[in-house]
């Protein structure tokens, strides 16, 4: 592991060699700069500068600043972060809060291993002409990356793009829209010098480096944003207006550049390899029973961030099991080891049928530190897949595969169960086992055989008498397995209430696509999978919205079915039976192809007006990348207030402080505290030292 130190007031910065595919792993020794005069020297380099790539995956980091607190999540039932960012506490989202400097650092750090691999790129005469060529696109690609992620959340920022080589305490934040323009610049120039990945997505042979496609993509990504700043000058506070520096051609931009890497449209015959994955399952690779069949690396993935099965290549100790990797996998996932069977009912009692489901913590059933859950607006039929996104009218839950392929709705029975058969009524109804011939005082199955099942059923709809928690013990006492629906268990109204079986701040569909069953063992933290920080399918889904916003809806719909046709059900394959039993679909359909149902039309997308085409962008957005850490970035990229006024909308968490205020978020939370450590070092002190709002 090459290490280089520079001393740096902004920052404290320390690089670390990056090491995850051949090209990332590396020996151990100690260098000055001389060492990259020398080709080797100046690859370690290029290697270190993907490093701060990691760490929005390696701990308890990003998530909060991307999805918890927004309309898919909210805080789970345990963990850190969710003063903050969860509920917007004031004593909580603070310039001291640590995490908001961890964030700051990283970027830095990444930005300042960028200047200098730039500035000694130029002055290497040991490397081949052709191959510094592409080092350089890296790195620009990796500087535009890191000031994107900067700019996202904090706005005015320091603008540094030549290396600090001694003491430097003079910064000063400058206008964003200065930031916006050097990412587009620094992209644009990588655009230029990266080759595109091979067939396979890989760039020079090695799966994780950056290659055209990643730089088009993020140049799509930013001219969407700056683009979008017309939304963003008239807020209701008017300290919260963005001048992010739009341009009216910034929508030919994305157009240009989306369809280049999508070698699709005005892109056709691009080069690009890029190709979406056939069945959007395959991507996540997971099976419920036998756990991650293949990790998929293939040409859908334009940037992956990857990690090794070797913890000494993920900056880890060689026995250091918990610290760095992909820990992902622990923050989305529902608890289900030692699920009591029991109900509690409004009046206080409780209803059992045994002592124990018999599904205990392994590498299948995961870690669960659910320090997120999906939002009641998450599931409800009025929510992400709601009938408004589908132009047949049709319930998301019958035609679009993501909403299943997403999550994780059964556990097998994988210890030994005591779940017994029994004759039961209250208000709702009567059951007897016998009825469907069952013997009463039977284990209701066994080892191997469904344990849990969860769906999205509301019982309120299928019983016409009874309580609600009547409705759900009755609708139980029918079902062979442990039922959870989700729209009827327990959904908490403070904080106090959230730890316990039955509530949906642990007992939810954990997400498949970071589940990792390779681990040494179960409680492990440190994790193998890549991260996919930028797919093919948000490039057809912003190419597509690009064109809608030119009204070009014919295109608009064209572009993406390309990514509703794989998210349909297709003919012969067989939907999960939540369809049938819940949802409302019917056995005899259940091998039906849903791709018309899926499919939009220019007439569709052409009869929203401009706030609901933003809406409908953002949910399709939710249903193909929910969890994969951009849901923050596609909210405030149309302003304050629509940022603002979603989360109050579908996270109730913030929306009211559940009831006992008018909750505590307000439109200054859009831009995050500029961390105190960066003001109190800054020297002559920043003239505009902090986010409006914040103190």
């Amino acid at each position: 592991m090459k290490i280089i130190k520079i001393s740096i007031v902004l920052v404290g910065l320390t690089l670390f060699s990056l090491s995850c595919q051949k090209f990332l792993d590396e020996k151990s020794y100690n260098a000055d700069y001389t060492y990259y005069n020398t080709a080797s020297g100046l690859e370690a380099l290029v290697t270190a500068s993907y490093q701060q790539t990691r760490w929005c995956v390696n701990s308890e980091t990003q998530y909060p600043f991307e999805d918890m607190g927004t309309d898919l999540f909210s805080l789970g039932g345990d963990g850190s972060h969710r003063d903050a960012f969860g509920q917007f506490l004031s004593t909580g989202m603070t310039p001291q809060y640590g995490l908001l400097q961890s964030f700051w650092d990283n970027n830095y750090k990444g930005i300042a291993s960028c200047n200098l691999g730039l500035q000694t790129l130029a002055s290497n005469t040991d490397m081949a002409a052709s191959l510094k060529a592409i080092h350089k696109g890296e790195m620009l690609f990796l500087r535009a990356y890191y000031y994107y992620e900067l700019v996202i959340q904090f706005g005015n920022i320091p603008l540094q793009t030549t290396p600090i080589n001694s003491v430097k305490t003079d910064f000063a934040r400058v206008p964003q829209k200065k930031i916006w323009a050097q990412i587009i610049s620094d992209a644009r120039q990588a655009w230029a010098l990266l080759p595109w990945a091979d067939a396979g997505g890989k760039v020079n042979g090695d799966f994780g480096r950056a290659g055209k496609g990643a730089a088009g993509h993020l140049l799509a990504k930013a001219y969407m944003f700056r683009y979008c700043d017309k939304y963003t000058k008239s807020q209701t506070d008017a300290n919260m207006n963005e001048d992010r520096g739009g341009l009216t051609t910034d929508i030919d931009s994305v157009i240009y550049f989306a369809s280049q890497v999508c070698n699709y449209g005005s892109g056709a015959g691009s080069g690009s390899n890029h190709a979406l994955a056939s069945d959007y399952a395959t991507l996540w690779g997971w099976n419920p029973k036998t756990g991650l069949i293949a990790e998929y690396m293939g040409p859908e993935i334009v940037f992956s961030i990857n990690n090794s099965t070797t913890y000494f290549y993920n900056n880890a100790a060689a026995t250091d099991v918990n610290t760095n990797g992909n820990q992902l996998h622990l923050y989305y996932t529902g608890q289900f080891e030692n699920y009591t069977l029991s109900t509690k009912l409004e009046s206080g009692t409780s209803v059992a049928w045994g002592n124990n489901v018999g599904v205990a913590r392994n590498l299948i059933t995961g870690r669960p530190w659910r320090r997120v859950a999906p939002t009641k607006w998450y599931y409800s039929d009025n929510g992400l897949y709601a009938a408004k996104d589908y132009a047949t009218g049709k319930l998301g839950k019958l035609i679009d595969s993501r909403l299943y392929k997403t999550g994780v709705w059964v556990f097998f029975c994988n210890g030994t169960p005591d779940a017994k058969w029994a004759a039961y009524s209250n208000g709702a109804g009567s059951f007897d086992p016998a009825s469907i011939g069952m013997t009463a005082g039977a284990q209701r199955y066994a080892v191997g055989d469904t344990a849990i099942l969860l769906s999205l059923d509301n019982v309120d709809t299928r019983f016409a008498t009874g309580t609600h928690y009547e409705k759900l013990a009755l609708a139980r006492a029918k079902e062979k397995y442990w039922y959870i629906p989700m729209q009827s268990i327990i959904w908490p109204v403070t904080r106090a209430d959230v730890s316990g079986y039955d509530r949906a701040t642990n007992q939810f569909p954990p997400f498949a696509k970071f589940l990792d069953s390779r681990r040494a063992a179960t409680n492990d933290q440190g994790g193998y999978r890549n991260f996919y920080r930028m797919r093919l399918a948000e490039t057809y889904i912003l190419l597509s919205e690009a064109y809608a916003r030119k009204a070009d809806f014919a295109n608009a719909a064209a572009t993406l079915n390309k990514v509703r046709d794989r998210a349909a059900w297709k003919a012969g394959e067989l939907k999960d039976c939540q369809y049938w039993k819940y949802d409302g679909g019917t056995y005899a359909t259940a091998t039906a192809s849903t791709v018309t149902d899926m499919e939009v039309t220019a007439a569709f997308l052409g009869g929203f007006s401009d706030t609901q085409l933003t809406d409908f962008y953002c949910d399709e957005m939710g249903h193909e990348t929910a969890g994969e850490l951009n849901r923050f970035d596609m909210l405030v990229r149309y302003g304050a207030d629509y940022w603002y006024n979603r989360v109050k909308a579908d996270d109730y968490w913030v929306s009211n402080d559940n009831g006992v205020s008018n909750g505590n978020i307000h439109l200054y939370h859009r831009f995050r505290p500029i961390p105190q450590t960066y003001i109190d070092a800054v020297n002559p002190p920043d003239p505009n030292p902090q986010n409006y709002g914040y103190y």
